[in-house]
């Protein structure tokens, strides 16, 4: 083959190469005169930077690198808008999972009108996507409250705590309780659609002033103004000081009589001496028992029947008071002991 039959034949490879390549961006590569005569025309600079653009995606699409290929992919669509860098902006986003995106980037590949002929793949393929990433998308709900102006509002979903009252929600029902300051909580359920649009209406009323409970008294650590009845401890202590006479009346009776018996058979003075003092001194013990235990009884008995102080103060004054009168000359002594009420 000569040298002249081999250059044409390149020329017309790389003609059909850039043709193929252009025919994909949707581009008008070179005029009928240039193709008669057998060779490309120059492309210009913005072509050749959408080209550069798209070859670049298409290797990082190859290699499973979709969101390196998604910004090369945009730059070709910017430069020389097509159908074919359209297409493929929004495979990159949905293989990306950005699911909002990519329905929107399929909806604007339809509806650009590509070459229903060329592209009749595509347009079928974009439609299932659309409608099967519709169907996973949440509802937008916005959650209106009245009266306006209200303060605190507080939103839960399904029991937990939503932010703001705008809601995402997955298809199906769900339950919204809204609460706020001096308002009734109120709950509403829904069933939402996927990607449907919506707004809930939440009326609240006014919550009923709660009592101020009443503090209970305050302990008074003096027991200053408490009215918990006259103390039975005088009439204890009475009745304790009745119990020793009676204990030191019967420890001096037997010392009398031990000193009594001893008189009888030793008639002595001192003999007798000590037995009189002995029995003075269990008199007076007794005396001073008997005493104390009337006043001790009379306390104790109108505390616990609830009789006024005024009682109680009189019972005491009335009660026996021992008066002991010592009598006797140089060779004996005793004691007389008077009662007094």
């Amino acid at each position: 083959m000569r040298d002249g039959q081999k250059r044409l034949v390149g020329r017309a490879v790389s003609l059909c190469a850039m043709a193929c390549l252009g025919g994909a961006l949707g581009l008008t590569l070179a005029p009928a005169d240039a193709a008669a005569q057998g060779r490309p025309a120059p492309m210009t600079p913005k072509q050749k930077e959408a080209v550069a653009a798209f070859k670049a995606a298409q290797k990082e699409f190859a290699a499973g690198d979709y969101a390196a290929a998604l910004p090369h992919y945009q730059e070709a669509e910017e430069t020389i808008p097509g159908a074919r860098p359209k297409y493929q902006i929004a495979q990159c986003l949905d293989k990306l999972g950005r699911t909002d995106e990519a329905v929107a980037a399929y909806r604007v590949f339809i509806d650009s009108n590509p070459d229903k002929t060329k592209y009749a793949a595509e347009i079928e393929e974009a439609g299932k996507r659309v409608a099967a990433l519709e169907a996973t998308l949440p509802a937008k709900v916005t959650v209106k409250v009245t009266p306006p102006g209200a303060q605190g509002v507080a939103i839960k979903v399904d029991g937990q705590p939503a932010e703001g009252t705008e809601l995402s929600l997955a298809a199906g029902e769900h339950t919204v309780e809204v609460s706020a300051e001096g308002m009734k909580p109120k709950s509403e359920t829904i069933t939402v659609k996927a990607n449907e649009k919506r707004d809930l209406n939440v009326a609240l009323e006014k919550a009923a002033a709660t009592p101020t409970p009443t503090p209970p008294p305050t302990p008074d650590p003096d027991g200053e103004g408490e009215d918990e009845g006259p103390s039975n401890i005088p009439a204890y202590v009475t009745l304790g000081i009745a119990g020793a006479g009676v204990v030191l009346g019967t420890v001096f009776g037997v010392q009398a009589l031990t000193a009594q018996s001893d008189f009888d058979e030793m008639p002595t003075v001192d003999n007798a001496d000590k037995a009189e003092r002995n029995a003075l001194i269990a008199d007076m013990s007794f005396g001073v028992a008997l005493t104390f235990g009337i006043t001790g009884a009379v306390l104790l008995i109108s505390n616990l029947t609830g009789g006024e102080p005024e009682e109680a103060d009189a019972a005491e004054e009335a009660s026996l008071v021992p008066e002991v009168i010592p009598y006797g000359g140089t060779k004996g002594g005793g004691a007389a002991a008077k009662w007094t009420f």
